[in-house]
């Protein structure tokens, strides 16, 4: 048979499962005659006329002209002692996704391309908010036009081209691994043990080793035991007094607007209580006060987080609590973070590393904060306060060279701190907390315009004039290293409680507080805005429906 150029789409079965195991149910394998000891599966898939012939009133004659079917063959080959799956059509939607090798695809692309010449990259960028992107280069080029940030996203599939042209023209690979080349079915196993050969190379590790720093964990047998891991740790708290808790906290997997409702309410348990803010020993309480001594893996999906506003009325969105928790722990000897409802799997240096960065952060004091506060509360009540701090919250100021404005920071001290305030609870706004000020630090070092124009937003604030000249004019010299900019986060603070970020808070805060202070000369601070600690809530019984209880 002449060799022809042919995409391949391979992936590797894992260690001990045999083909008639790796596929769904009602698939049937039969031996391949062109290929030795090859298995293979055939057969359509689905089958009708598309929908935009009923949208647009076609006859039933013209429908039956349109009828389409799609097919699929999955070819199991051995070589190297493993067996692989080679799927054609939509051969790969007949595969169980529990047998095959998750980043297979992935590592066999990262020790065969030429890093010089990638094509094409999908990226996560893990958060309370998770962020997912495809870049697209016209040719091949290195990493860095990705713009792929090794501290803080998560690679899930490159393209581009191979070292050994040899072995492909062109390459791609997430748990796939798809390849352009000449070949013939006979060419299948060799080419399945070369791919074999580079998915256990670490070649990988001089140009992309930073990427087992942060992997999404997606094996079934780790998520039931880091599941498991949450449900004991969720029981022994409901034991504990609720403002003791340490191990879990909560928080909004989205941008959440508190002037939407301005509370929260649990639900799903029966529950009729509402609370100024989202932490984690409410909702344990509010367990507690309806009897419950031990949490169950099905509460993480059934109980959920409510908008509410005062009255206890949905007035938002709500989310599972499985999305709000975020709890880190080690497995194995390996560190593992819970983030807006994805397990990740953290390189242990890098945990150590970004703690440490925070640790040797200045700490400085801010005023506490009342019970129930918020961002919006807190900086109204110390913007009232006057004395040190003028509050420039919500003044917008434009840069010269952008079409949206921004606020230079929330508040502006005597002594050059550019106050950048959020709450805890909304750590899907921590990261944009950080990015706030690395933003701010940049246009006011580089953008004299933007300087004359934040002179002026302070001048008309009330008490304004005595701030005016803490920023340099535009025709004046602009000396970072005379600021500090200081990030100051809410948070519940019970007597002996320790005081963290979540774990990818913490990337957020390094990346930003490194160019901060290493590329533009500012100090960085970070403080604590301590409330008093959490109380049980106030019962509101109207106009809220009791829910069925878990």
């Amino acid at each position: 048979m002449a060799e022809r150029i042919q995409n391949l789409a391979l992936r590797l079965i894992r260690q001990g499962v045999e083909p008639a195991d790796a596929v769904r149910a009602g698939v049937i394998l039969y031996d391949l005659p062109s290929l030795a000891g090859a298995k293979i599966a055939t057969g359509p898939v689905g089958g009708g006329t598309p929908n935009w012939a009923e949208f647009l009133g076609l006859t039933e004659g013209q429908k039956a002209d349109l009828f389409q079917h799609s097919s699929y063959g999955l070819v199991f080959v051995r070589a190297a002692e493993r067996w692989f799956a080679v799927a054609f059509g939509l051969g790969h939607a007949k595969l169980d996704a529990a047998a095959i090798e998750q980043d297979f695809g992935l590592r066999v692309v990262l020790n065969a391309v030429d890093h010089r010449k990638l094509k094409s990259a999908d990226v996560r960028t893990p958060d309370a908010n998770t962020l997912n992107r495809r870049s697209q280069a016209s040719r091949g080029a290195e990493r860095t036009v990705f713009e792929i940030d090794p501290e803080r996203d998560i690679v899930r599939g490159l393209l581009g081209e191979p070292k050994d042209k040899a072995f492909a023209t062109r390459i791609s690979g997430s748990d796939s691994l798809s390849i352009r080349r000449k070949a013939t079915v006979g060419d299948l196993p060799a080419i399945c043990a070369r791919a074999f050969e580079l998915y256990n190379e670490d070649a990988y590790k001089a140009e992309f080793g930073w990427i087992d720093h942060i992997r999404h964990v997606r094996d079934r047998g780790t998520l039931a035991k880091l599941e498991a891991s949450l449900v004991d740790t969720m029981t022994g708290a409901l034991i504990k007094n609720a403002s003791e808790v340490d191990e879990v906290s909560l928080a909004f997997p989205a941008m959440y607007d508190p002037d939407k409702g301005g509370s929260v309410s649990f639900r799903g348990y029966g529950s009729r209580l509402v609370y100024p803010d989202l932490e984690v020993a409410h909702y344990l309480q509010g367990l507690k006060d309806k009897g419950k001594a031990a949490y169950t893996a099905d509460m993480l999906d059934s109980h959920f987080v409510q908008e509410v506003d005062e009255d206890g009325t949905s007035a938002g969105s709500s989310w599972k609590m499985r999305d709000c928790l975020v709890y880190e722990t080690k497995l194995e000897g390996s560190t593992y973070t819970l983030s807006g409802g994805r397990w990740y799997k953290i390189d242990n240096t890098l945990a150590e590393e970004v703690e440490a960065y925070f640790d040797d952060v200045a700490k400085v004091d801010l005023p506490a904060a009342a019970a129930g506060d918020n961002e919006k509360t807190y900086n109204a009540a110390l913007g009232a306060a006057g004395g040190d701090l003028l509050s420039l919250d919500v003044q917008l100021v434009k840069p010269s060279d952008a079409s949206s404005p921004i606020e230079v920071c929330d508040f502006l001290s005597k002594g050059g701190a550019l106050i950048h305030i959020k709450d805890k609870s909304e750590s899907s706004k921590l990261s944009h907390l950080f990015n706030q000020g690395l933003v701010s630090s940049v246009v006011l070092k580089r953008d004299g315009k933007f300087r004359d124009a934040v002179r002026a937003k302070i001048a008309a604030q009330p008490g304004g004039a005595v701030f005016q000249d803490i920023i340099p004019a535009a025709d004046q010299p602009f000396d970072t290293s005379k600021f500090t900019v200081v990030f100051g986060v809410l948070v519940n603070a019970a007597p002996g409680k320790e005081l963290k970020l979540p774990f990818f808070s913490l990337i957020s805060f390094r990346h930003a507080a490194r160019r901060i202070a290493n590329e533009l000369g500012y100090g960085v601070a970070f403080a604590w805005i301590k409330k008093p600690g959490v109380g049980a809530g106030k019962k509101k019984a109207k106009a809220v429906a009791p829910d069925a209880p878990a």
